[in-house]
């Protein structure tokens, strides 16, 4: 998980001030709090199985700390290197995962492709680069339900773009030609409210780059994740759910 600027800058003040040896997660905490001026605030703090290492979640952040609580080490996996564990991506998948009932699914443009089994929910973006490529993969998997909301946060024309298609009588195949390169002009006079409630979803639970896809487990996954990848996180999702 990339750190926040915030974070990054405050997490900087910790190695130049110095603290005694924590003997305690709750020090460890106050320490970072001390440190910081209060800028970096700890939700949950605990051991790693590395002596002296603390796994640290603050807003949404992932990052670790020495156990005095003064040097931070953010932006960064810990890795098992015996078992090849991931260490950090447990805890960014339960912090970044989203229950697939609770989206706005009512607002999203459905598609059942084979016999539906399967569940994708794909935040995009007609000005993404990267979206216009993934949605044309998406749209070549089989036994799968896509649920594609229209999320225009790159640029003011992607807002104009997507009122046009929510405003359109045929919103699927507009947006479709939209996200294909197109640009059909339309009336954007009409209720958006459903529209805003995605955006507002978005902004609650911090979707912050397209395309952002949610798997029937409620995993996150972001950008451009490899065909066979995504696949494979596909198909262990379909199994969980």
């Amino acid at each position: 998980m990339k750190p926040s600027p915030i974070l990054a800058i405050a997490l900087a003040a910790l190695f130049a001030s110095g603290s005694a040896l924590a003997q305690s997660p709750a020090t460890i905490k106050a320490n970072i709090e001390r440190l910081t001026g209060g800028k970096v605030k700890v939700d949950q703090i605990q051991a790693t199985p590395a002596p002296g290492i603390y796994q640290v979640i603050s807003d949404g952040e992932v990052f670790y700390t020495d156990a005095s609580g003064r040097f931070g080490i953010i932006g960064g996996t810990m890795l098992d290197m015996q078992t090849r564990q991931d260490l950090t991506a447990d805890t960014v998948n339960r912090l970044t995962s989203v229950p697939f009932s609770s989206l706005p699914l009512r607002h999203a443009i459905k598609e059942v492709h084979g016999n539906g089994s399967r569940k994708v929910a794909l935040f995009e973006d007609p000005n993404c680069p990267i979206c216009r490529v993934f949605t044309k993969f998406v749209d070549q998997l089989d036994d799968v339900t896509v649920y594609r909301f229209m999320f225009p946060v790159i640029d003011p024309s992607s807002q104009a773009l997507a009122r046009t298609a929510w405003c359109s009588p045929d919103r699927a195949g507009t947006w479709k030609a939209i996200m294909a390169g197109r640009r059909p002009t339309g009336t954007q006079d009409c209720d958006v409210s459903g529209l805003v409630e995605i955006l507002k979803f978005g902004e609650k639970h911090r979707i912050q780059n397209t395309p952002t896809v949610f798997l029937g487990n409620g995993k996150r996954l972001v950008g451009a994740t490899p065909p066979e990848q995504f696949v494979a996180e596909l198909d262990a999702s379909g199994k969980a759910q």
